[in-house]
């Protein structure tokens, strides 16, 4: 089994049903998700991929990656341990619903600071040139964020970043962000998840993110997102 290198760009490819499936993850094991993805060349042909898609992340990738941590190993086994079993939802036209799973296992290597994470061969598609709508996003761009929903916002208003808006349900933006069940009042919605995420990428991210809400009657129906670039980009690494 070999092990791969994470390309320099370092940068994530998502094929659009991939962005928008339902995920329930916490923070690291998504950060170590998005690692893994980042060593996947979505120009090669899934036929042409490794099997099984074996990535190989060092403590020291860990911490280039995300910023410093107290412990970086022990983070990378509880990011895998969490992420094992872990599952994404995707919705057909007909508004059913299908799982994959994220990954088929991890191995630890205690005394080389090292985790082996396979890629499950169900989620190669979503990554390499078998779908037909990508969007990428660059980790260096998001490696300050530190909540799962302000990841998901961020890879959810990306790929309209040309356009400059994205408009979407409320009862989807809840689902996507892992809240469905979580702040049923809007105002309550709109404080702990909404705007906390909306602050964290406009501080940390080259985005500049703003939002109002839309309305059936008095009852907020859905949101429309703003996004341009923000201007202190040209401070991020290239």
């Amino acid at each position: 089994m070999g092990f791969l290198e994470p390309r320099p760009e370092k940068s994530v490819t998502q094929d659009y049903e991939l962005i928008h499936s339902v995920q329930r993850l916490d923070v690291r094991p998504k950060q170590l998700l998005l690692t893994a993805i980042s060593h996947v060349n979505p120009q090669v042909p899934l036929a042409k991929q490794p099997k099984p898609f074996s990535v190989d992340i060092t403590a020291q990738q860990w911490i280039e990656t995300w910023g410093e941590r107290l412990n970086p190993y022990r983070d990378l086994k509880e990011a895998a341990e969490q992420l094992n079993g872990k599952r994404f939802w995707l919705r057909n036209d007909n508004k059913k619903k299908s799982w994959r799973n994220w990954i088929t296992g991890a191995e630890y290597h205690e005394r080389e600071g090292r985790i082996t994470v396979q890629l499950h061969h169900e989620l190669m598609p979503y990554l390499c040139g078998a779908m037909p709508l990508f969007s990428t996003l660059k980790i260096l761009h998001i490696k300050g964020l530190r909540s799962f929903a302000s990841i998901r916002l961020y890879e959810l208003t990306n790929q309209f970043r040309a356009s400059g808006v994205r408009q979407i349900s409320l009862e989807e933006l809840r689902e996507f962000l892992a809240t469905k069940d979580a702040h049923p009042r809007f105002a309550d919605f709109k404080r702990k998840v909404i705007d906390k995420a909306v602050a964290e990428i406009n501080d940390k991210t080259d985005m500049d993110l703003s939002w109002q809400p839309l309305k059936k009657g008095r009852a907020v129906s859905g949101i429309k997102f703003f996004i341009k670039t923000n201007k202190q980009s040209d401070l991020f690494p290239k």
